[in-house]
């Protein structure tokens, strides 16, 4: 109930929207979990789900093999903010950009990287190798040697340490960092790195990891269609206007009104007749679109359709299917397409959960009523 109520309030709906439109369109989207003081008259903490606005920004650990990152040993996450307020929040620090890099030309251009008016800033996130002892007590409880209160709470019940050992373990530090020097260092309360990172096709070929949209395979479709488009249009564009053929003698003294044929519409228009030509003027038609180009742009239509697997009646748009168990199948078949994205989607949010469960009892570590929402989105207030 209190993980609907952090995502309500973090407005988590719109986050997770912006983050599957980077991932179909794109191929990754990302957001993020943080912690800030409930207001500013408070010294209590809430927990709050951010979007990530650029996912190209956020750099994981290469060398992690879990689809979600949970075995990353570090994150990098670049940001660009104005001078003044990196001034205003670090007075004494000089303001420095970071050099321009190989690594981060893929995504930033030069422009972007250094401008007259932004900072780009970077958060480091890393795993700081800990030893500890730890104690197990004659009850059967554990107990970290370094919790002095715990061991003292122990003493006066009475209960003894029966066996020790030495574990090497670490906690997540995070520090932010200028082009020159370090800004600020923090320990996060949380044993999970608060970032959550869903792609969308993910393979590892020749050793190199691959990620990417639903529209990538569809770009040579798209740009065949593109083509023949464009020529059906230039061919209707620089085809001349539609003519009249006439003769001198039909024409003679109503010039003026034919010149203007094609742009007034005049409700009729007056000709001479000619002997040696019975009937009105005839009317040249304009140039023909070639049915070549029709049909390509048709095939590259379908080549679309067929490559993301995303067909009419998946849109609710009219079909060649007229019953509806075909309309059914033809449904379910573009939703077995496209499945791994809402798939990989519903993962980030399991991940965002495991987060959140690790972070409650850390954060909400006061006496307070909090808000809980139920499945029905019902709420109420516990203490």
């Amino acid at each position: 109930g209190l993980i609907r109520n952090i995502w309500n309030v973090s407005d988590g709906d719109t986050m997770f929207d912006s983050a599957c439109e980077d991932q179909v369109a794109s191929g990754m989207g990302a957001w993020r979990v943080n912690v800030a003081y409930s207001s500013d008259t408070a010294f209590e903490q809430d927990i709050k789900i951010e979007g990530i606005r650029n996912p190209f920004c956020l750099y994981s650990d290469p060398a992690c093999h879990d689809p979600l990152k949970r075995d990353a040993r570090y994150w990098v996450l670049t940001t660009r903010i104005s001078r003044t307020k990196y001034e205003q929040r670090w007075p004494k620090a000089d303001v420095v950009d970071f050099e321009e890099d190989a690594e981060f030309d893929d995504f930033d251009n030069d422009e972007d990287w250094a401008d007259e008016d932004n900072v780009r800033i970077v958060e480091y996130w890393y795993r700081e190798p800990v030893k500890k002892t730890l104690n197990l007590l004659s009850d059967g409880s554990t107990v970290d040697s370094a919790d002095t209160e715990s061991m003292a709470a122990a003493q006066v019940q009475g209960l003894q340490v029966v066996r020790s050992r030495e574990v090497n373990s670490d906690r997540i530090r995070m520090c932010i960092a200028s082009g020159d020097a370090i800004l600020e260092e923090a320990d996060w309360v949380g044993k999970e790195f608060p970032f959550i990172l869903i792609y969308g096709e993910n393979f590892v070929i020749d050793g190199k990891q691959n990620w990417f949209g639903l529209t990538r395979f569809a770009k040579d479709a798209q740009k065949a269609y593109n083509y023949s488009r464009t020529l059906a249009t230039e061919t209707v564009a620089l085809a001349p206007q539609a003519k009249w053929w006439t003769t001198g003698t039909q024409a003679q003294g109503n010039t003026d009104k034919w010149a203007e044929a094609h742009k007034k519409n005049y409700p009729f228009l007056v000709y001479n007749p000619d002997p040696q030509a019975p009937g009105p003027p005839v009317r040249m038609q304009g140039a023909d679109v070639p049915m070549a180009l029709i049909q390509e742009m048709n095939i590259a239509s379908e080549d679309i359709k067929s490559v993301t697997g995303i067909f009419d009646s998946s849109l609710g748009r009219q079909s060649n299917e007229t019953s509806g168990v075909a309309i059914r199948a033809r449904q379910e078949q573009g939703e077995v397409a496209v499945f791994n994205y809402t798939d990989n989607a519903s993962k980030g949010v399991r991940r965002t959960w495991e987060i959140l469960i690790d972070l409650i009892p850390k954060v909400y570590d006061t006496t307070r009523a909090v808000r809980i929402l139920g499945v029905d989105g019902a709420e109420k207030y516990v203490k």
